[in-house]
């Protein structure tokens, strides 16, 4: 590390140390532990009674019957935004009341403002999204967890910097990464823009998967295939922006392209192959969401389909993920592409005291019986030959749930051995003629007198 590294790290930790050490002198001050201890009694206070009336609700609703499903619904969800709304209405309420008192006492009450406006976001905050979750449901709830609480949390740290004494120099320290030189503002800028357009990037594909079949004659395979190009090409125009946000010309990303270059055509090659392989597979349509699938001698659904991976689902609920690679290179069974008509071969021998005719009737019989096997086309008994010790034949039936082969099978065994034991049909075991050569009595002479 050279010494305009050294010292620039030197720089950061010691703005670091200093806004700590401003911090805690501070909170040192009597009359700011006054208004901090003030501020959490408040909080505390206005927590506790909407819990309290929440509890005692439960009490009531538990002591008698809401006649009306729909009713009581409709009243728990007011009563719930009600109550997500009543702690930080409280807390404002109580905040007001304790800044005129210090006004009356003559206390100062600077910060007690600055928490105001913390409360008056959180206010906002559980406004919408009571808001939305009366109008959207629980639909709303990854929008929350990606975009609405994100930006209240940074409204929140905003909100706390600009209120922190010396967090201007903090902000405005300097950092240097070889020839790149930014800010800790600037990167703090970069990573908040990026962040968005992961958001935007994700709502637009969720808004394109939506609408776009409504409008255009397209199978949704296409849809999702163009919807996540688009959301990748947000994402590259957001690391750019980023990037260029931090002072990195083109210049440099000619040169990053070209070590990139260089790490796809010696280790990369794998990741460059399923890249093209997913968008191979989302735009030829050969293997889409929902489609049942044999791969390596096991059935699987398959789950999604992005860029790099395929991930499809067992029929022992196993989630397994597969490189895109592995469905352009190797032979794969798409159990329904086209159609969910599959057929179920159930290999069976009989002995060769049965009558094939009476076998073959009681086996379709028998296989009817099943209510997944479909009657058109019908059930068939193939007679293979004459094995070694049994009469050989492969049952088919046609069924149209292929997840279901493997289950279906096991049901008609049952069924037919149920029904060969009645009519007295032997399913075999391997028999083998033993040649003694000279016969039994030259082996009785070889055995020793007892």
């Amino acid at each position: 590390m050279d010494n305009g590294s050294v010292n620039q790290t030197e720089t950061l930790v010691d703005n670091l140390r200093s806004q700590v050490d401003v911090l805690l002198a501070v909170i040192s001050r009597p009359v700011v532990q006054q208004q901090i201890l003030a501020f959490l009694f408040i909080l505390l206070v206005a927590w506790i009674l909407p819990e309290a009336l929440r509890r005692w609700r439960q009490q009531q609703m538990a002591l008698r019957e809401v006649a009306e499903t729909e009713s009581k619904s409709r009243r728990q969800r007011w009563f719930s935004a009600l109550y997500h709304l009543l702690t930080p209405i409280l807390a404002l309420v109580f905040l007001n009341i304790t800044l005129w008192l210090f006004a009356r006492q003559g206390y100062p009450r600077g910060l007690l403002q600055d928490l105001t406006r913390l409360i008056w976001f959180w206010l906002i905050y559980r406004a919408l999204l009571s808001l939305l979750y009366a109008r959207y449901g629980d639909a709303i709830r990854p929008y929350q967890n990606r975009l609405v609480t994100p930006l209240f949390l940074f409204f929140v740290i905003l909100q706390i910097f600009a209120t922190l004494p010396g967090s201007v120099t903090l902000v405005e320290t300097i950092i240097n990464l070889g020839s790149i030189s930014f800010s800790l503002g600037n990167l703090v800028n970069a990573v908040i823009v990026l962040y968005l357009f992961v958001v935007a990037a994700w709502i637009l594909k969720q808004l394109m998967v939506r609408s776009l079949p409504t409008y255009l004659q397209a199978e949704p395979g296409v849809i999702e295939s163009v919807a996540t190009l688009t959301r990748y090409a947000l994402l590259v125009l957001g690391i750019l922006i980023s990037l260029g946000m931090l002072g990195l010309d083109f210049t440099s990303l000619a040169i990053i392209a070209g070590g990139l270059s260089v790490g796809i055509g010696i280790g990369l090659q794998d990741i460059v192959s399923n890249f093209v392989s997913g968008l191979v597979l989302l735009f030829e349509q050969s293997l889409r969401p929902g489609d049942v699938v044999e791969l390596d001698g096991r059935i699987s659904q398959v789950e999604k389909i992005s860029l790099r991976a395929t991930t499809v689902r067992t029929r022992t609920n196993e989630e397994v993920i597969i490189p895109n690679a592995n469905f352009t290179t190797h032979q794969v069974k798409n159990l329904t592409k086209t159609d969910r008509l599959v057929q179920v071969i159930v290999p069976l021998g009989v002995s060769y005291k049965s009558e094939p005719e009476l076998v073959r009737r009681l086996a379709v019989e028998t296989s009817l019986q099943h209510p997944l096997v479909l009657d058109d086309p019908p059930p068939l008994l193939l007679f293979l030959g004459y094995g070694e010790s049994s009469l050989d034949f492969n049952l088919l039936v046609s069924v149209i749930q292929p997840e279901m082969t493997l289950l279906i099978r096991s049901d008609l065994y049952y069924l037919l051995w149920k029904v060969f034991a009645e009519h007295d049909i032997e399913i075999p075991f391997p028999q083998r003629d033993l040649n003694l050569g000279d016969g039994w009595e030259k082996l009785a002479s070889d055995l020793p007198a007892t």
